[in-house]
């Protein structure tokens, strides 16, 4: 491949760094967004059972209710399995509505990464720019996720409010104790799923981190 100038080398390298957060905090949903994490939280000794579903119940609808914000299932069979109000429902449309993009911007994200890096590691002499790009990739994540993980444990209530307030408008975000969704996702299960994507992206930043100093160490 043909030598690419210091200027777009550097650029690629920045593309990398700057979206790095948000592919792998991204990319962690699909690792906590499943059934398998369902099951999971449900099956935890400490976990608070359902009040008005049956364990079998409550894991089928909060299965199918993850596989509708997932795309897999139609708005219409979320209607379907009958235990959402038209509040409940709205905000399962407006979760569906932002996770959508992201997902869609991740593989785009995703594929930019991965042609920046195929790039300067084919290219004369920029190797070293995409090892850049990777360390310091992690060392920004590392930050940015090390921040809100930061805030989330010591007010997890503020950061759950804040996040919510971001995404949602007004209160469409709040609802009852009897309703389906506190039933099947109760305060507990956000605490895990927030650590655990922290957990997750913390991970990957230090792999990033370590991948990206070790190949500027062999660059040099």
């Amino acid at each position: 491949m043909r030598s690419l100038s210091p200027r777009l080398a550097s650029v690629l390298q920045w593309v990398i760094t700057i979206l790095m957060p948000y592919v792998l905090t991204i990319g962690s949903l699909y690792v906590f967004m499943t059934p398998q994490f369902i099951r999971w939280q449900y099956a935890q000794p400490n976990f608070p059972p359902a009040q008005l579903f049956t364990p079998e119940a409550r894991a089928y609808n909060a299965i199918q209710t993850v596989r509708y914000t997932r795309g897999e299932i139609s708005e219409q069979a979320l209607r379907e399995l009958g235990v959402y109000n038209d509040r409940e429902i709205k905000h399962l449309i407006d979760v569906y509505n932002v996770s959508a993009p992201l997902f869609t911007l991740h593989l785009l994200a995703l594929g930019v990464v991965g042609v920046a890096l195929y790039v300067l590691v084919r290219g004369r002499g920029t190797a070293q720019y995409a090892a850049r790009g990777l360390f310091y990739g992690g060392i920004w994540t590392f930050i940015f996720i090390g921040a809100i993980g930061l805030f989330s444990l010591l007010a997890f209530d503020q950061f759950f409010i804040a996040f919510h307030r971001v995404f949602f408008a007004g209160d469409t975000w709040l609802f009852n104790y009897t309703d389906s969704l506190i039933q099947f996702y109760p305060v507990e299960f956000w605490m895990t799923a927030a650590y655990g994507i922290a957990l997750f992206v913390l991970l990957g930043a230090i792999l990033m981190t370590a991948l990206g100093g070790w190949l500027m160490r062999r660059a040099a």
